[in-house]
């Protein structure tokens, strides 16, 4: 496709997370025949928390955008709209942050509040709709009228499109994957109040927490109930041979320690090392995550599932069981070309997702 030919619409794309929120222009460049190719500038970058409460958010909005614009050299003349993603529970229709179990951040007008500092239309929905659009309108479902997005980062959420739109529920709630119950009997407490919750168990926050346990269990410093077998003596054994064979001696009050700041990222890099522990983190995160996507599949009876977010980035070291487990729970018989994989979108799939609500809104 030459740029010069083809149609070129300019949005200034919002992807609000858990920890972080994304600013950047997206050139949208279009083709007499329909072919798109996008391309991003200026990302400005502002670290968030759960702590961080809706005037950080706004403060961070307005900063991340001016970094946006003065790394861009761009006017606001240039932009067509303004599209943004939401953590959380979203009502499109009206452009509102509803709830956010990660943050508490509630009842929050945002396109109307974007509207009225910036001027430009504003379209903003739920992030792991947004992303599941974006597939459709940018990315690997271009020609894929069902499938579903599940999004693993700080949270766990889940975006359908059925018949090529986007279906929302009636409240604005469906597709809400990150509150399967994956953990019978008990499980880490979510921050929507329950228990078991594949949130609570296999986002980031919850793979960091499943590892310090597990190292806690295998140096025999603590009895915390893991979900996930890697208190056994073989394990444990595993790792303190892997301990002696990759380190000049071994302290294991230490390796509690370090395990305490761990990331998800962080564990991702043990399990690349070799790490028993580590990997057998992020098999049990595929255990649990092929479950859910399981159920979310004999249910809406897709021809894809796309996995994105931050852990997407371990897709390598959590797919093998997660297929597996999702294979033992899937009704094959309306299923057999069914495929999981990872987004094509990369890192950069929220902005991509928000830059699609005000290319091709559908509300």
């Amino acid at each position: 496709m030459s740029e010069k030919t083809a149609k070129k619409t300019t949005i200034l794309a919002l992807d609000l997370g858990g920890s972080k929120m994304l600013s950047a222009l997206v050139d949208v460049f279009e083709s007499a025949d329909g072919e798109r190719k996008t391309e991003l500038r200026g990302v400005a970058r502002r670290a968030l928390t759960k702590d961080t409460g809706r005037d950080g958010v706004w403060a961070a909005i307005l900063d991340a955008t001016a970094e946006t614009f003065e790394r861009t050299g761009e006017s606001w003349d240039a932009v067509a709209s303004i599209g943004a993603t939401i953590p959380g529970v979203a009502d499109p229709k009206r452009g509102y942050w509803v709830y956010a179990p990660f943050s508490g951040i509630a009842d929050f007008p945002l396109a109307d509040e974007l509207r009225a500092q910036f001027g430009k239309p504003v379209f903003a929905d739920n992030d792991v709709n947004a992303c599941a659009w974006a597939e459709k309108v940018f990315g690997a479902c271009q020609g894929v009228d069902n499938f579903v997005w599940i999004t693993i980062s700080n949270g766990i959420g889940g975006g359908l499109v059925l018949d090529g739109k986007v279906y929302a529920g009636k409240f604005s709630g469906a597709a809400e994957i990150g509150h399967f119950n994956v953990v019978e009997n008990g499980g880490a407490l979510c921050g929507c109040g329950k228990r078991g919750c594949l949130e609570a168990t296999a986002a980031g926050p919850g793979i960091a927490r499943r590892y310090r346990e597990s190292v806690a269990n295998a140096a025999g410093v603590s009895d915390f109930s893991t979900e996930n077998d890697t208190a056994s003596p073989a394990l444990r054994d595993a790792w303190l041979r892997y301990l002696a064979s990759n380190k000049e001696s071994v302290d294991l009050k230490a390796e509690v320690e370090a395990a305490q700041s761990a990331t998800a990222a962080d564990v991702a890099d043990e399990a690349r090392r070799g790490n028993p522990l580590a990997v057998e983190v992020y098999n049990a995160t595929g255990r649990y995550v092929g479950r859910a996507a399981s159920y979310a599949a004999n249910l809406v009876n897709p021809e894809k599932i796309v996995i994105g977010g931050g852990v997407a980035g371990a897709f390598d070291l959590f797919y093998p069981a997660l297929w597996t487990t999702f294979e033992r729970c899937l009704f094959k018989a309306t299923n057999k070309t069914l495929t999981i994989e990872k987004t094509g979108l990369g890192y950069e799939a929220g902005l991509m997702g928000a830059a699609s609500l005000a290319f091709a809104p559908y509300c």
